[in-house]
């Protein structure tokens, strides 16, 4: 806190006076309008904190009747003038939603001293005479006076934009300035669609929502924002209600200095709110100097609704669907619904209702046949209305995926991102179907995308490290993956990957350790069991992995899937006598469900029973709940599995070699595929040693299981025992291979349990 108001004292490198209306540098010499003074000083009173636009109007412009567009352009020409126009902020440091504070340092002035006696041979000098002050002279700055007298403040936007700098943008949750402070999820609805109304813009790039809602309620510079979100403007703004009534006001930042660009005032009744995002819409591209085509317009036009209440019940359904909970999601759809009893015709809507009864399947455990008797009609419904809606497309894959309609899912999709390239879920959506397909180099293509939008949302760098690893570029990936891990958002996605990526580079200590994370966040969850299961196996922890099972059927209530990995634990720790009597107590050869089957048929193989093996996968594929995709499907045979490789082996001991070599041919071709499509996990080569060891090719199956190695395979205890390496266990070079991973292995499990 400085003394009297009136004292001189310094900011920064800057020497303020208020007395004279002066600030110095140097030789230079700044004169300011007096309110501009006043600005100053009552900034630098706060010592630091945050002063409130509230504050400030009351404090600065006492007596005057303005809004908050004033202190907007008065902070922007007091940054101009103290030079403070770095990324970082030097001097002024504005607060989204809050206000502003000084970063620079305020020191009080120190008096001179007093000079030194003088020489003997002078006459001396008067006693009590001061020393003669200077007499600044400075100029008169005109833009400050322009904007603190109120008349119009021209933004010089070929400056503060440099010719070339691609246009983007970042909309702040608005803020709600009402008196109950009860419209903060219409606020929030209001901040989304105007996002969504600027997305429409093809030659702006908008950050999506889940980066721009982290900075509700932190104290950032906008320029820390922006060089956070990699965007170069900030729009922000509030909502104050009063009945029927609305005032937004919004302010647009040049993020890279901080300099203020345009500010509004919008007072008008509720009906209007439509009206209101578009004018600021149009308002922000004026300012930017982008040019609206037609195909704007028409983009704007398909965001309307006819009736305001309607639109009033879409922004608040809009802020509901994005909690992800059963209950908000259940606010969501009547509030959907009560939108289109206002307005049936409004497309929006009948989208957000499709979307909000698709999360259903998840959050309510809806059937997909159920969900789609429901959402069918809908997206009928909206794409003869608006067929050129981007997010019609981007949920209608969402429900293709759930009908197991990839390729229409993807078609969806891709539509979607051209008719608006700010989709950042379609971007999302495409990294995840095509890694899911096993192309990790067109998944990372669109995964990039998606986090240039959306660069805070934690799922994506956790996508992007699986595309990562699927290309075996570890270094890479494990940055993505520790991003994602410091972004840590809601679910346990991050850990999932980084157990992934450990386990890929065959370091199932660490993989060990993200599982325990994982299962910390998620413990009902019996995949994560599972593989904290086969990672102590593998490591020759038979006792370990049948405590972690035991656990999990407390856990997760999962008897089946629990019987079937004790049956795995049995014949490990005591061979084929155990694994007989664990397949007989537990029943698994009776299971209706077709994955309990394929694996009663793996269990068998490793018995020598071929027959009753073959048998078992004969009624698993004609189960109700057979999965095709996963019978000889991409996204297991990265791991290194395949049913249809269980089916080959058992036709191929039962004497059928025909039906044998048309399966392991199937299997090769899909290798194959995703070899070339960029795949190098250690799975697909030992997927493929497995077959070319089976038709008899011991060289090339060497060849492959050596890179597999390279890569992090550790499976040794298996490939000693399962059937399909049956033609290598006798050779020199697989023992040798199998004895340097037994060691590796053994190593690993001495650091999960030390020796004393």
């Amino acid at each position: 806190m400085l003394g009297r108001s009136q004292d001189p004292f310094h900011l920064g490198a800057w020497l303020v006076d208020p007395t004279l209306d002066t600030i110095s540098r140097g030789g230079e010499t700044l004169k300011l309008e007096p309110r501009m003074m006043r600005l100053l000083t009552c900034l630098a009173n706060s010592s630091g904190a945050v002063v409130s636009l509230e504050r400030l109007l009351t404090d600065v412009w006492a007596g005057v009747v303005v809004g908050p567009a004033s202190v907007y352009q008065a902070i922007s020409q007091l940054r101009r003038l103290l030079g403070d126009t770095d990324p970082e902020p030097s001097y002024i440091a504005t607060v989204p939603r809050k206000g502003y504070r000084l970063v620079a340092p305020v020191r009080p002035m120190v008096p001179s001293p007093p000079p030194p006696a003088p020489a003997p041979a002078s006459p001396p000098r008067a006693a009590g005479a001061a020393p003669r002050r200077w007499v600044w002279f400075g100029v008169l700055v005109g833009t400050a006076l322009i904007a603190l007298i109120g008349l119009a403040w021209v933004p010089l936007r070929r400056w503060l934009q440099p010719e070339g700098t691609s246009a983007s943008i970042v909309v702040l949750p608005f803020v709600d300035m009402s008196v109950e402070k009860g419209d903060q999820p219409f606020c929030d609805g209001l901040t989304e669609e105007l996002s969504n109304w600027l997305a429409q813009i093809p030659t702006l790039r908008v950050v999506a929502r889940t980066s721009a809602f982290r900075f509700r309620g932190l104290s950032e510079d906008v320029r820390f924002i922006g060089k956070t979100l990699n965007a170069n403007h900030v729009l922000e703004g509030s909502l104050r209600r009063s009945g029927d009534h609305l005032r937004v006001t919004v302010q647009l930042i040049d993020a890279r200095n901080g300099y203020h660009m345009w500010s509004s005032e919008y007072d008008h009744p509720m009906e209007d709110a439509i009206k209101i995002q578009e004018d600021i819409a149009r308002s922000v591209a004026d300012n930017l100097e982008i040019r609206l085509t037609q195909d704007t317009a028409q983009r704007f036009a398909e965001r309307r609704s006819v009736s305001s209440e309607a639109y009033r019940l879409y922004l608040l359904a809009r802020h509901y669907q994005q909690d992800r909970t059963r209950d908000s999601n259940q606010q969501a759809i009547a509030l959907y619904q009560q939108s289109l009893a206002a307005d049936p015709q409004f497309a929006l809507a009948n989208v957000g209702l499709a979307y909000a009864s698709i999360n259903e399947l998840y959050l309510d455990g809806r059937s997909v046949a159920d969900v789609t008797a429901t959402v069918e009609p809908l997206l009928a419904r909206a794409l003869k209305l608006d067929p050129d809606l981007s997010e019609l497309y981007a949920v209608r894959a969402a429900l293709r995926e759930e009908q197991e309609r990839t390729d229409d899912a993807l078609a969806d999709l891709n539509h979607a991102v051209a008719l608006n390239s700010n989709n950042s879920w379609a971007f999302a959506e495409l990294g995840r179907v095509y890694s899911g397909l096993g192309q990790p180099r067109v998944a990372l293509q669109n995964l990039m995308r998606a986090i240039a939008l959306d660069p805070l949302d934690y799922m994506l760098p956790a996508r992007q490290c699986l595309a990562l690893q699927d290309l075996a570029r570890y270094q890479q990936a494990g940055v993505a993956c520790e991003r994602a891990r410091s972004l840590q958002g809601p679910g346990n996605w991050a850990f999932v990957a980084s157990t992934w990526l450990a386990w890929t580079q065959g370091n199932l200590v660490e993989a060990m350790n993200w599982n325990a994370s994982a299962l910390k966040d998620d413990p009902h969850n019996i995949d994560l069991y599972q593989r904290r299961a086969d990672f102590l196996l593998t490591l020759g922890m038979p006792a370990e992995a049948r405590q972690t099972y035991e656990q999990a059927r407390t856990a997760t209530g999962n008897d089946e899937a629990v019987n079937i990995g004790l049956a795995y634990t049995a014949f490990y720790a005591g061979a084929a006598s155990a694994l007989r009597s664990q397949l007989s107590a537990a029943k698994l050869d009776e299971s209706a469900h077709a994955r309990t089957l394929i694996h009663a048929a793996r269990l068998h193989l490793l018995l020598g029973e071929a027959s009753q093996a073959r048998q078992l996968m004969t009624r698993a594929m004609q189960a109700p709940d057979f999965d095709a995709e996963r019978f000889n499907g991409p996204w297991v045979a990265r791991w290194g599995q395949s049913d249809e490789l269980i089916l080959a082996n058992a036709e191929l001991q039962s004497g059928d070699s025909a039906a044998a070599a048309k399966h392991l041919q199937e299997i090769a071709d899909l290798l194959d595929r995703l070899m070339a499509a960029g795949e190098e996990r250690n799975g697909i080569y030992a997927l493929r040693a497995e077959i070319l060891a089976m038709r008899g090719d011991a060289q090339g199956a060497m060849r492959d299981l050596n890179r597999a190695a390279e890569l992090g395979w550790r499976y040794s205890w298996w490939a000693q025992r399962e059937p399909y390496f049956a033609a290598l266990q006798s050779r020199t070079d697989f023992r040798a291979l199998i004895a340097r991973i037994n060691s590796s292995n053994d190593r690993m499990r001495s650091e999960v349990h030390p020796v004393h």
